[in-house]
């Protein structure tokens, strides 16, 4: 981005629409284009006086690059994590599929990236299969997407394993288990195991019930890590 002009576009664009934001005190870069990545990393660089030296002038732009590599950084890592939980994680009905593609070597990019994606599409529009396989949806093969699990906390009926996992681990589920937690006029270990389930599902395929109880002591560790404080027993 910095071999492509960066610094001038920054300079121009700040020139005509946010020196006199800056001098006014107005400005707020949480806002409209001033969210862009780029424009608050290079704040204090734009905004040097005109009597600053060439070695503080470097100095304030090399804290910008630095700056700007963090928050392209962080800002990759987000786009990641919302695409693994929104298509590999708990895809719903008309999700398509997801091709995994090596991006690690820019040279190569038609090669490994451009042609291959091409023809995906190309097959894809034909109504045929491509080449590359898709990445497999995590948890698919346990996946039920029939089964029917109810949470009287929350007053809800929810359909999938998947997507009653995701209940649980929401914080409109959690601040209710708080919330009884408080509610207990005991508060003690005895009373509260012999307390009813939370909540409960049955599943149409084994027509089997999933009780969810806040303090299983037979709960597994993989059930503790889904839902912190209200263990889920199968």
């Amino acid at each position: 981005m910095l071999s492509a002009g960066l610094l001038d576009e920054l300079r121009d664009f700040h020139a005509r629409f946010n020196q006199q934001k800056v001098q006014k005190d107005g400005q707020n870069y949480q806002h409209g284009i001033f969210q862009s990545i780029g424009f608050k990393e290079f704040h204090d660089y734009l905004t040097v006086p005109e009597c600053t030296t060439e070695q503080e002038k470097d100095s304030l732009r090399d804290k910008g690059i630095e700056a700007l590599k963090i928050a392209t950084k962080r800002y990759a890592r987000k786009q990641n994590k919302w695409v693994r939980n929104r298509f590999l994680k708990r895809p719903g009905e008309n999700v398509p599929s997801v091709y995994g593609l090596d991006v690690t070597d820019v040279s190569r990019w038609a090669e490994t990236v451009l042609n291959p994606a091409l023809q995906i599409l190309d097959r894809l529009s034909k109504g045929e299969e491509p080449a590359i396989a898709p990445i497999r949806v995590q948890g698919a093969e346990q996946r039920n997407k029939r089964s029917r699990h109810t949470c009287d906390l929350c007053d809800k009926l929810i359909i999938g394993d998947l997507e009653w996992t995701a209940h649980l681990k929401s914080k409109k589920h959690r601040y209710h288990v708080k919330k009884r937690k408080r509610s207990d006029p005991a508060g003690d270990q005895s009373q509260v195991s012999s307390a009813p389930p939370v909540c409960a599902g049955l599943s149409e395929d084994a027509s089997a019930t999933v009780a969810c109880s806040e303090t299983s002591q037979e709960s597994s560790q993989d059930d503790r890590t889904i839902h912190k404080g209200v263990p889920v027993t199968f």
